[in-house]
């Protein structure tokens, strides 16, 4: 009686457990890309991301162009799924900081956060399907080239178990 009794309590249990993991659902996640022109260089890039309990930090090595993406880009990073993620970005060279600045998202469940890192004068969100925000500041006058007087990040989400295709 007493090993069929703990059997059904670890039964339970283990259902208890497999309906908690099942509930928490997908995850939510962060990237950042980054096709900076020159005089701009990923080696001047520093971009740090905090949700609350963790931060990551990229330097322009981190980087990285895939098969799939030819455009420079970080790691996919999971987040929490809810409150919200600081994404910072520092361009410097030497001692001069070139340009900085920060954006806050609000992170939920199932969701995908990409970042883009651009240098232009006009809102490149006005060229882009899926983005939903963007901020400009300013750029140091030795590093603007033609028709790039501002770094704008620019962003968009897309749900993870169900993406909208564009």
């Amino acid at each position: 009686m007493t090993s069929l009794l703990l059997s059904r309590l670890h039964l339970i249990s283990l259902g208890a457990f497999l309906v908690a993991v099942g509930a928490c659902g997908p995850d939510a996640r962060l990237s950042v890309s980054a096709p900076l022109p020159p005089p701009l260089t990923l080696d001047m890039l520093t971009v740090t991301v905090r949700d609350g309990q963790r931060v990551w930090e990229w330097h322009g090595s981190d980087f990285r162009t895939t098969s799939g993406n030819a455009t420079p880009h970080t790691p996919e990073i999971a987040t929490r799924t809810s409150g919200d993620a600081e994404v910072r970005f520092r361009l410097q060279a030497g001692e001069e900081v070139v340009s900085e600045g920060a954006i806050i998202l609000p992170l939920r469940q199932d969701w995908r956060w990409g970042v883009d890192i651009h240098s232009a004068t006009t809102d490149p969100k006005l060229q882009c399907f899926g983005c939903v925000g963007s901020r400009a500041f300013a750029l140091a006058p030795a590093y603007r080239s033609v028709n790039r007087d501002s770094i704008w990040l620019v962003w968009g989400g897309n749900s993870i178990s169900n993406p909208v295709v564009y």
